[in-house]
């Protein structure tokens, strides 16, 4: 099978990839990944897997710099840069049964691609598009592919219409990696001016989206024992010039001073969130939240917006807290309640490693995915490598 992804990061999306892809190897799927070379396509042939080089040009979406109508000559970039890159994907995914599309800028490449090679198409969205040209043309590919898996109910509903062919398939953790365990030392001086004291933390990308100001603020309002937190933002810039992680950086340390700390990117996940005493999510519209699934699998407890796909996998008071959305009194009002509660952490924590068991793995996710891989190709002989 080849896997298409427009990212040379590795983000939410390129995690779950990075996770599937042995498990379906045992299943009997192998996979090729097709994309830029960058940490993700680093990561992919580090693990043993076989990758094409596939350079795409940066797409910027669209939208104009101010959310709006994109201009005409910005469509025809797109267009171009669409129909170029499906051409080349068709071309080489004659080799190929099915194609799988793992970034949202790549979706339509991908259906054009597999209606050109006469291939089957698996689109897989993690993204919640906001409404305008770009959920227009997201719609396109889901009707042009052969199937659409989506990370979470929001994220499948954000299409509209709701297409035959789309299946809610949520995030799996691997367990033998993300499990509970005592803090590492040498993390929590990573992570805080102060290991002593507790440490709250975001873990993702750095970008608006990510709701990091949010936090800031809510860090300014905390009442009781959480008034000593440090805050520590793990995770790497969504955009290669840095700026809005240095305007963040700039207000963290007029607001917080030492309190604050920017870690950058961590290839050990699961030692920083055992390191945590909170991991927060404050996104506006989270589609569904990987680093909290992996927290919970981790007994760290979880705070979020009541928004998006967190509210599918987390329940509030009983797995995490839920708060509502871009509200730093809000958020302060939870943190202040989660550290000042002798017994609520544990409670929480206890009752959401149960469900991540019950229901969140990702063996449980691969067998899934395998299963519509094989519905797409039920007569088809095995094609050449």
């Amino acid at each position: 099978m080849l896997v298409f992804s427009t990212s040379r990061m590795v983000w939410g999306a390129e995690r779950g990839l990075l996770g599937l892809a042995p498990l379906l190897g045992q299943l009997g799927v192998g996979l090729t990944l097709a994309s830029p070379q960058g940490a993700l396509s680093e990561a992919w042939s580090a693990a043993g897997f076989p990758h094409v080089e596939f350079p795409v040009a940066d797409r910027h979406g669209l939208r104009d710099a101010d959310g709006g109508r994109p201009s005409p000559r910005v469509v025809a970039r797109e267009v171009s840069e669409t129909v170029g890159t499906a051409r080349r994907l068709a071309r080489l995914a004659k080799a190929f049964d099915i194609i799988h599309s793992n970034s949202l800028p790549g979706h339509l490449d991908c259906a054009l691609a597999g209606r050109m090679a006469r291939r089957p198409v698996v689109l897989e969205l993690h993204d919640i598009v906001r409404p305008g040209l770009g959920r227009h043309v997201q719609r396109a590919a889901v009707r042009l592919a052969s199937c659409t898996i989506a990370v979470s109910r929001s994220v499948g509903d954000s299409i509209g219409g709701h297409p035959h062919s789309l299946h809610v398939v949520p995030q799996g953790v691997d367990l033998e990696r993300f499990q509970p365990g005592p803090p590492d030392a040498s993390w929590r001086a990573r992570l805080s001016s102060n290991p002593d004291e507790p440490v709250i933390g975001v873990v993702g990308r750095v970008d608006p989206e990510k709701g990091i100001r949010t936090v800031l603020q809510a860090m300014t309002m905390l009442d009781g024992p959480a008034r000593r937190s440090h805050l520590a933002v793990v995770g790497a810039p969504a955009r290669d010039d840095g700026t809005y992680e240095a305007e963040l950086r700039a207000e963290a340390a007029s607001m917080l001073g030492d309190r604050c700390r920017f870690v950058g990117p961590v290839d050990e996940v699961p030692a920083v969130l055992r390191s945590l005493d909170v991991l927060v999510n404050a996104s506006a519209s989270e589609p569904f939240g990987l680093s909290v699934l992996e927290a919970q699998a981790c007994g760290v407890p979880v705070i979020g917006g009541a928004s998006g796909g967190l509210p599918e996998f987390v329940t509030d008071g009983e797995t995490g807290l839920l708060v509502a959305p871009g509200r730093p009194d809000a958020l302060a009002a939870g943190l202040s309640r989660l550290l000042g509660t002798p017994g609520l952490s544990e409670d929480l924590t206890a009752r959401a490693l149960d469900c991540v068991v019950a229901y969140h793995t990702i063996g449980a996710r691969s067998e899934t995915v395998a299963r519509l891989y094989r519905s797409l190709t039920p007569a088809r002989a095995p094609a050449r490598r």
